[in-house]
């Protein structure tokens, strides 16, 4: 032992035994006490909804000295049907900004900040004739220490002054998958349905009862979410085989059926898009195979095939996308062979606007017809009637504006095109509004 560790040994050994009288002397009240004064509690601020000369915003209002000042909150603007969401924030961010965006003027109407903290954010938008219908429901993660501390997932739906949001407690053996086409509201706005990766199954969360109703462990199938009413389609791979599940009165989701109509070389894929008003899916398999999957009225008895394959000679085929009476579908493709999941899987440099019922070409849009300089996403109009695209504009003054291009999704022709403005970060997503029947 050292001269300097002696030292600190010989004077921590009477601070030590300081400590221990002072435990031992300590009564049970004491200690009681003792615990509860960590405990915080945070003081509530009162608000009132802004009457006649009220600002918010940017809305200038008299400053009349009144101490404590008053809070005043406003509501949200409903999303309305002729709308296109946007999401603010890239892969990693604990929190994303939902933009209900004006495709004519470029202008977001109403944002909303939500917690997703999950692979890919899993959020849906709703159309609304008032500020207290359903705007948004997300699928959130709140960790109180970051990424080592216990973590609550909750289903939450945002509408009115954003301060109250109804929230449904998951259980926490619950993961949700996040990918695109794996979860779904129920279209009476009933239920959340989504796959689940600790489950290997579906779980159902009673928006209305704020509580999981119900699961189901299907391994070997999914993740898809193809719903029709209470109804729920997917896919079972390995064996070939379409799946039919239900969910009944109580939320209680049920296998009622399968047919093995899928081809012996089918290949699934990562992510689906639904046509809502056709009840069609758009699966582009992994090998390039497109299929338009009919579930209206319930699973397809007939072998399916595809319609035709994806790939091109120029570069890999991406992100798909099919409107709503399922007529037209979109497939973005890079300017590389690279599969573009991986590292180096090369840009986006053509989008092609297919006949959904045959693969026949439409019309192939570059970047410089769409006029961006980078392709950021794309999605159709909740009529199925306009296709949009998201990107980077020229640079003028080294900055580069974020351009809304529409295009008659028949056509293909341009019918639209807007500088965004109101959003605070980059848009990095693009959504279709759903609509709550």
């Amino acid at each position: 032992m050292t001269r300097h560790s002696r030292r600190a040994a010989i004077a921590a050994a009477p601070l030590a035994a300081l400590m221990a009288f002072t435990a031992c002397s300590s009564s049970n009240e004491d200690t009681e006490d003792s615990a509860s004064s960590t405990d915080v509690v945070y003081p509530s601020v009162e608000f009132t909804a802004p009457g006649e000369g009220i600002g918010l915003g940017e809305e200038d209002q008299e400053i009349t000295g009144e101490i404590p000042e008053p809070v005043h909150v406003g509501e949200i603007t409903p999303i309305r049907a002729d709308q296109i969401l946007g999401i603010e924030g890239g892969f990693g961010k604990l929190e994303l900004t939902v933009d209900a965006i004006d495709p004519a003027t470029g202008e977001v109407t109403t944002r909303v900040v939500v917690g997703p903290g999950i692979w890919d954010p899993v959020i849906h938008g709703f159309v609304g004739d008032s500020s207290s219908d359903p705007a948004v429901l997300a699928a959130e993660v709140w960790r109180p220490r970051g990424s080592r501390g216990a973590a609550d997932f909750t289903v939450s739906t945002y509408s009115g002054n954003l301060l109250e949001p109804k929230e449904a407690v998951l259980p926490d053996v619950a993961r949700i998958h996040s990918r695109e086409g794996s979860n779904a509201v129920t279209s009476d706005g009933k239920y959340f349905v989504s796959w689940d990766d600790g489950l290997y199954g579906i779980r159902v969360v009673d928006l209305e009862a704020g509580k999981e109703s119900g699961a189901i462990r299907l391994v070997g199938c999914g993740p898809f979410t193809w719903m029709v009413g209470h109804d729920l389609y997917s896919v079972c791979e390995e064996t070939r085989e379409l799946l039919h599940v239900t969910i009944d009165a109580d939320g209680v989701p049920t296998e009622v059926g399968r047919e093995k109509v899928l081809p012996d070389d089918f290949v699934s894929t990562r992510k689906t898009t639904f046509a809502e008003e056709a009840k069609k899916a758009l699966l582009v398999s992994e090998n390039g195979d497109v299929f338009v999957l009919d579930v209206a009225d319930g699973l397809p008895t007939e072998p399916v095939t595809p319609i035709g394959n994806a790939g091109l000679p120029s570069g890999r085929f991406a992100e798909n996308v099919i409107n709503a009476d399922a007529t037209r579908l979109a497939i973005t493709y890079t300017d590389s062979i690279i599969h573009p999941d991986s590292a180096r899987g090369g840009s986006v440099a053509d989008v092609v606007i297919y006949d959904a019922a045959n693969l026949a070409p439409v019309r192939t849009l570059t970047l410089a017809d769409i006029g961006i300089t980078s392709f950021s996403s794309m999605a159709y109009s909740l009529d199925g009637k306009t296709f949009y695209v998201l990107g980077d504009g020229p640079e003028v003054d080294g900055e580069s504006a974020q351009k809304l291009v529409g295009f008659d999704a028949t056509t293909g022709a341009q019918v639209s095109s807007v500088d965004l403005s109101g959003n605070v970060g980059a848009v990095t997503g693009l959504a279709t509004p759903e609509e709550i029947e």
